[in-house]
């Protein structure tokens, strides 16, 4: 046989068995698609291809959208379990105007219809001062629904709620010798809450309108329907070591006196959840951190709750 046709032949068999072997095997599956992620001044949104429910996020004190991204991975966890994340700029609060409430959910109201995201399974929760805006925001939201954001849940992370509780232990910081590079916030606190409510023992009635929420029944009741989580880490000797507080001076205290009150007024879905040892703040050890929150439940907790 010519040695050039069987060379041709050889190829002509070898191209065609590769064309079968082609034919018979599976299309690659489709590449999973990006979530699609928009960032403005006001807020950064991230959409998952089929969203089933809305996530709200609030930052701390003198933090933003970037900082909640960074410091915890519920979020991106929450986005990979088909839930949108929405994680607002709105900082520096510790309680909120009437106007201001309405410019927050204004503000979420507008993002989620011009991305066009389904809100109404919606979730709010907050890490520190953002806690506080979170509770606030869902009180305003249970006495004046928005249509289209149906509230199904709120959480806060080792907040401030209780004002009266901070304006007390704020004082008592201010009195201590020891950490003087703390006492500035205390002072902060102080001149805030005397400003704006008044001093507690003359003016608690301001302190029932305007704290997120306090241990008493008037100010726990708008919420007495609500499922709500309250995340903690009472780490009493580090707390002890790096601050000189004790326990009755940490949220921890607070947030479970307020618990226990919601649960009193029959609210069967308040939890109050402590963990040990997951606090890191910015790389460092520390009990008041977005960390102590284990995302992957927190997920499965407002699956449940999703209609």
């Amino acid at each position: 046989m010519n040695p050039a046709l069987s060379a041709k032949s050889c190829l002509a068999t070898f191209f065609a068995g590769s064309l079968l072997f082609a034919a018979c095997q599976s299309p690659a599956p489709p590449q999973a698609q990006a979530p699609r992620e928009i960032h403005t001044p006001t807020y950064d949104l991230i959409i998952p291809i089929e969203p089933k429910a809305l996530l709200i996020l609030l930052p701390c004190f003198p933090c933003d959208a970037a900082d909640t991204r960074s410091e915890s991975p519920i979020a991106d966890t929450a986005v990979a379990n088909g839930i949108a994340v929405l994680m607002m700029n709105f900082n520096q609060h510790i309680l909120m105007s009437d106007a201001e409430k309405r410019e927050v959910l204004d503000t979420i109201a507008a993002a989620v219809k011009a991305q066009g995201v389904d809100a109404t399974n919606t979730f709010i929760g907050g890490f520190s001062s953002g806690g506080n805006v979170s509770v606030l925001l869902a009180k305003e939201l249970v006495r004046a629904p928005r249509p289209g954001i149906g509230l199904k849940g709120v959480f806060a992370v080792d907040s401030p709620l209780d004002l009266v509780h901070l304006y007390d232990c704020s004082k008592l910081d201010l009195a201590k010798t020891t950490f003087p590079q703390y006492k500035d916030e205390a002072r902060m606190v102080v001149a805030l809450l005397d400003s704006t409510l008044g001093s507690p023992t003359d003016s608690l009635p301001n302190y029932e309108r305007s704290a997120p929420l306090l241990n008493t029944a008037s100010s726990v009741a708008p919420l007495k329907d609500l499922p709500i989580r309250f995340y903690t880490e009472p780490d009493t000797a580090w707390w002890r070591a790096n601050r000189d507080d004790s326990y009755e001076e940490l949220n921890s205290f607070a947030m479970k006196r307020i618990h226990d009150t919601l649960v009193a007024m029959g609210n069967a879905r308040a939890e109050y959840i402590t963990t040990e040892g997951r606090g890191v703040q910015h790389g460092n050890r520390h009990p008041h951190a977005w960390s102590i929150v284990e995302e992957r439940e927190l997920v499965r907790w407002m699956e449940g709750l999703v209609d």
